[in-house]
């Protein structure tokens, strides 16, 4: 499926960022959901201080990488083992994936998760797979797990 993202493919461009305009929007590739993984049609999404801090080169991440995590929209899809969500609910973004198994989920702090942070951190799903690809067939890796865009997998996502 194709869908268009915000793109970064270099970090630390001069201000201001109008100007030197790090971002691009792109057409890029995206594979089916994975396992626990949903396909969300996105209603409304943004950029916030986490992106920024990406471009900015505050938070070094792998590029290119599709920004934006920020969002809401409706579950078009859903890969195997989902069983709490199913297509036509409503959904929003969570800002760090949890598995739900290590010692800060387990002890009701999700948002420690530690296979979450690891993933944050290379730029993949939980699972670490990533599911998008650029006009050329390159990676294209995740920001927080979602990349928020038009139509995107995302590590997780909860009923609004």
């Amino acid at each position: 499926m194709q869908i268009t993202a915000a793109v970064l493919r270099t970090r630390e461009a001069p201000r201001p960022y109008a100007d030197s305009r790090p971002l691009a929007i792109e057409t890029l590739e995206l594979q089916p959901p994975g396992r626990d993984e949903v396909l969300v049609r996105i209603a409304a999404a943004g950029l916030c201080h986490s992106d920024l801090s990406v471009i900015n080169g505050q938070r070094p991440r792998p590029l290119p990488m599709a920004l934006g995590h920020e969002a809401a929209g409706v579950v078009e899809g859903v890969g195997p083992g989902v069983t709490d969500l199913s297509p036509g609910d409503h959904v929003v973004m969570v800002f760090v994936p949890s598995c739900g198994h290590c010692v800060p989920c387990a002890g009701g702090r999700p948002a420690l998760c530690e296979p979450g942070a690891k993933a944050n951190g290379a730029g993949t799903l939980l699972a670490g797979d990533i599911r998008l690809k650029d006009d050329a067939g390159d990676t294209v890796h995740h920001h927080l797990g979602c990349s928020a865009s038009p139509a995107m997998p995302s590590c997780r996502a909860d009923r609004w």
